[in-house]
């Protein structure tokens, strides 16, 4: 418990530092066209943190729906111009993701997918403990997992 402890206070201590600005990398002045511009944009340093202790998450879709969990991630459209931080922590936590018959599933914890442009330094961390971290699909579905990683494929959201 005192490791968990610690790892979890050096991980928002290392944030708190990660996310303060410097003078020396200052944010880049955004000038998208109307037409190009991305759905979400972030200027300034970014904290992403999911904290999980004894914790279930679970996304399901079935006959033919479709399933879609993102922990931590930016996805498609996404334009972040300075510094950004990732992260997944826990311990104890159940993460599922679930697809059934011609259902499609994605689940990304940790990460970016499609389109996500990140101007400066990217960090991105998982620090699971006894977690159970599941992605699942039957029949003529398909299950995309991610885990702190950049995927370029679009479709795979």
């Amino acid at each position: 418990m005192k490791k968990s402890l610690a790892v979890f206070s050096l991980s928002l201590i290392a944030a708190t530092a990660f996310a303060q600005s410097s003078s020396k990398h200052p944010s880049p002045t955004p000038t998208p066209t109307p037409a190009a511009a991305p759905a979400i944009e972030i200027n300034g340093p970014t904290l992403q943190l999911t904290s999980l202790s004894w914790s279930h998450v679970s996304n399901k879709a079935v006959d033919q729906a479709t399933a879609r969990q993102n922990i931590s991630s930016n996805t498609s459209g996404v334009k972040v111009g300075a510094a950004l931080l990732q992260a997944t922590v826990g311990k104890g936590a159940y993460i599922s993701n679930y697809a059934e018959d011609q259902a499609y599933a994605s689940q990304n914890l940790a990460s970016n997918v499609g389109n996500v442009d990140v101007k400066q330094a990217l960090a991105q961390v998982v620090l699971l403990k006894n977690t159970s971290v599941r992605n699942y699909a039957s029949d003529q579905s398909s299950a995309v997992q991610n885990i702190s990683t950049n995927n370029a494929c679009v479709t795979c959201q």
